[in-house]
């Protein structure tokens, strides 16, 4: 399946708080995220992806297959902060794609935290950021969740 990824302009701001939602409640499984019961929903501040950081769409043709978030920490620094492909596009490459084309796309020196306590997470970075860099990449398990960083330089990488 080819993919694209698409800046998400500030008028579709509705349908990325849409899928965060899915996005979020998929994460509930891994570690705590308060709900709010009163609006009936994960609270997430996504205003910082309309200012100085990155909010992609994930499409195939017109259909939005999920979404990448990215944060610039600025002099060519980057994090892959969040990254979802709806249930029914996993395991046809849609995220290994989608994560290649962003990082073709910012070239820099990047760190991915995967989702603490999932082995399927950790494993999709492993595989993805492997075959990226060549192997060419740091591991290090960080924080109370033992959570996997990977860190790499793409400055180099030949697309």
């Amino acid at each position: 399946m080819k993919i694209d990824i698409i800046k998400v302009t500030f008028s579709e701001k509705k349908k990325l708080e849409r899928l965060i939602q899915l996005y979020l409640h998929d994460l509930s499984l891994y570690f705590p995220i308060s709900f709010n019961s009163d609006a009936c929903k994960y609270d997430y501040n996504l205003d910082k992806y309309f200012e100085d950081n990155y909010a992609y769409f994930i499409k195939s043709n017109d259909n939005i297959l999920g979404f990448v978030l990215v944060d610039d920490n600025k002099n060519g620094n980057y994090e892959i902060s969040e990254i979802f492909v709806l249930n029914n596009y996993k395991h046809k490459k849609v995220g290994e794609q989608a994560a290649i084309k962003i990082f073709n796309k910012h070239k820099g020196n990047w760190i991915i935290k995967a989702v603490p306590s999932s082995i399927v997470a950790e494993s999709f970075w492993k595989k993805v950021i492997s075959k990226y860099t060549n192997n060419d990449y740091e591991l290090k398990y960080t924080g109370k969740y033992n959570r996997p960083e990977f860190y790499f330089c793409n400055y180099k990488v030949v697309e």
